[in-house]
């Protein structure tokens, strides 16, 4: 290595090194504000018991959301752990990967340029206005998104200079000068259109819009980005007002993180790691096999009744899956189970995560829809207990007729079955009493999530299994959920202004009704396409991607929006596991050591055909899933 070289690569490290700090002292900043989110809204509830709630706790609360989502923001892209699509770049060259590195980064930071920019001109027209509750001006809000995205700014900066400069050590020159091309011809091209006698119905440029967005996403530059880009580039094509239309675009990432029903989000999450820390995934399988464990293929059947009790608190399918899988797997193996059967059950029980109220993915379908949390939640029970009865079925089914392959475990005496149980009693109960308080109206799903996590550390705290450890990394992880799902919120919000602009998905809905086919044949199209992108994509990014522009066909349709939350959810999670990608199974073979992923991908096949029969089932008897919130709540009034 030459001199030269050497300094250069000195100097990237210290910038690194740099950037690293700032980054990761700013995340605390974000642990904070989860902390004081959970502690606020339960004083805010408390004081009500007593008539008096806290002054402005709604917008501390939104404000706190924005610092959660740009104190992180840059931390996730420097570690790289934005959500994003690897399906096609892992399956690259190291030419290619190098490629895409250049192109993502040079791009992502264009569209970051834009947004800390706008974002900037926005601050300094908010200075001297004053905020609804408090009163207190609005630049001691607004200068979180420009820091925190400024600071991203630098980051993707860094990035593309260290990917030149890998691709340069390499001589890969026309590589980098064709990535650098591309990124330049994209953000041209709006401006090209603008200009040009050309003009195209606003479902072609809808159409194109996807197209594109669907490429970058599968470049793997991160999902907010890529719809932040693809939504900016549309109003500049559309719009009549450049300068207006950027405006709108820079305000976005503040009213967009500044959401009371997001805030939902983190408190139950930190409420699942605070319980997971707490020993419960053991505590729930080792209650399941003292009770179902001796019968044929108990412990597979344990396994899935395991997840069903870790998904009434976790709400993500790969956690719950990961979670139980490392406790149930070492015993499973212990007992000679057959392998593909204990990854197909874990997999498949693992789904249950987002089914089972509380679900990360019914808070986001509910917010992107307008449709109640609190209903979609009860209405996630029945289909939920159905999957995991017809999954448990199976399993005992199969080691009847093949013993060997899910052998008996050892029966327990009937008060160890009962002592067992007895210690979820105080996890049940909060979990009722969130999930009733939901139901009844007495709290918002946000005070029910903060009262949830606040029982859950206490629950944690008795049985002292808390330390200072994993409190701060509950902390940590729901912080970092939060912000991941906040930059793509980011995104939808941009893309949304040009949804709106060219009114898309109504155009979209009103050419699908007016075609000459059953709804249920556009039904069908939907399924097949969430399964699709479910094999790629988490159920989050998926939802929050495509029901902005599906939803009013499903309406104009005339499906219940209710039904069709279960039903998105059931199919997207169909895909978490389905052959050749699976997200959820891919999260699995890191803790099932030594088992082929394609053994596990055959213990899957059957699952998936009983979430077919699933879906079938709730399609064909709609109520199963509308009867227990319609009952509770009253019909969804639209």
């Amino acid at each position: 290595m030459t001199d030269s070289a050497a300094d250069h690569s000195f100097v990237l490290d210290a910038v690194e090194s740099f950037l690293e700090l700032v980054s990761k002292k700013a995340a605390w900043l974000a642990m904070i504000a989860v902390f004081a989110m959970t502690v606020l809204v339960c004083a805010d509830v408390t004081g009500r018991l007593f008539g008096r709630s806290v002054p402005g706790a709604l917008e501390l609360l939104q404000n706190l959301l924005v610092l959660n989502t740009f104190a992180l923001m840059a931390l996730l892209q420097l570690q790289d752990r934005h959500m994003s699509i690897e399906f096609a770049y892992v399956r690259m060259n190291k030419f290619w990967q190098n490629w895409v590195n250049v192109f993502v980064s040079s791009f992502s930071m264009v569209i970051l340029a834009v947004l800390t920019f706008e974002s900037g001109f926005s601050f300094i027209r908010k200075m001297g206005t004053k905020s609804m509750e408090l009163y207190l001006p609005l630049e001691v809000y607004y200068w979180m998104p420009v820091l925190g995205l400024g600071l991203t700014f630098l980051v993707t900066l860094y990035q593309i200079v260290r990917d030149i400069r890998r691709s340069a050590r390499d001589r890969r020159w026309i590589g980098i000068a064709s990535a650098l091309a591309l990124t330049v011809f994209l953000a041209w091209l709006p401006f090209w259109y603008r200009n040009s006698h050309y003009e195209i119905s606003n479902l072609v440029m809808g159409s194109l819009a996807f197209l594109l967005l669907f490429f970058l996403m599968f470049m793997k530059m991160p999902i907010g980005w890529a719809m932040s880009i693809v939504g900016a580039m549309g109003m500049i094509a559309i719009a009549r007002n450049v300068p207006a239309a950027m405006a709108m675009v820079g305000s976005t990432p503040y009213s967009a993180s500044s959401s009371h029903s997001l805030a939902a989000l983190p408190l139950f999450v930190l409420m699942g790691c605070l319980i997971l820390h707490a020993g419960i995934s053991e505590d729930l399988f080792d209650s399941a096999n003292k009770w179902i464990g001796h019968l044929p293929g108990g412990m597979g059947m344990a396994s899935v009744a395991g997840c069903t009790g870790f998904a009434a608190v976790c709400g993500d399918s790969m956690a719950t899956a990961v979670t139980i899988g490392s406790v149930a797997l070492p015993e499973m193996k212990r007992l000679k189970y057959d392998h593909a059967l204990t990854c197909g059950a874990l997999a498949a029980g693992g789904t249950l995560g987002i089914l089972i109220p509380p679900s990360a993915g019914f808070i986001i379908y509910g917010i992107v829809t307008e449709v109640s949390i609190g209903r979609l939640f009860l209405a996630g029970i029945v289909p939920g207990l159905i999957l995991a009865g017809m999954f448990m079925t199976y399993i005992y089914v199969t080691a009847r007729r093949h013993p060997e392959k899910a052998p008996r475990g050892m029966q327990y005496p009937f008060m160890d079955r009962v002592r067992s149980s007895a210690g979820l009693l105080p996890l049940l109960t909060l979990f009722l009493l969130v999930l009733g308080s939901i139901v009844k109206g007495v709290c918002s799903p946000t005070e029910g999530g903060a009262i949830g996590a606040a029982g859950a550390f206490v629950f944690a705290l008795a049985r002292r299994r808390l330390t200072w450890e994993n409190f701060l990394a509950s902390l940590d992880d729901a912080a970092v959920l939060t912000a991941k799902i906040m930059c793509i919120m980011v995104g939808v919000s941009v893309l949304g202004y040009f949804f709106t602009a060219t009114r898309l998905p109504f155009l979209l809905a009103d050419f699908i009704v007016a075609l000459p086919f059953n709804r249920y044949f556009v039904f069908a199209i939907i399924i097949l396409t969430y399964v699709a992108l479910g094999c790629v994509m988490n159920v989050i990014p998926m939802l929050m991607l495509t029901l902005p522009s599906i939803f009013p066909t499903v309406l104009a349709l005339g499906f219940d929006p209710v039904w069709f939350g279960v039903i998105s959810v059931m199919v997207m999670e169909m895909g978490q596991i389905t052959p050749p990608v699976g997200v959820v199974v891919f999260s699995l073979s890191g803790v099932a050591e030594g088992i082929p992923m394609e053994t596990i991908f055959r213990g899957v096949i059957p699952f998936v055909g009983l979430m077919i029969a699933g879906v079938a089932i709730m399609t064909l008897f709609p109520d199963l899933a509308t009867w227990l919130p319609y009952l509770m709540m009253g019909p969804e009034l639209r």
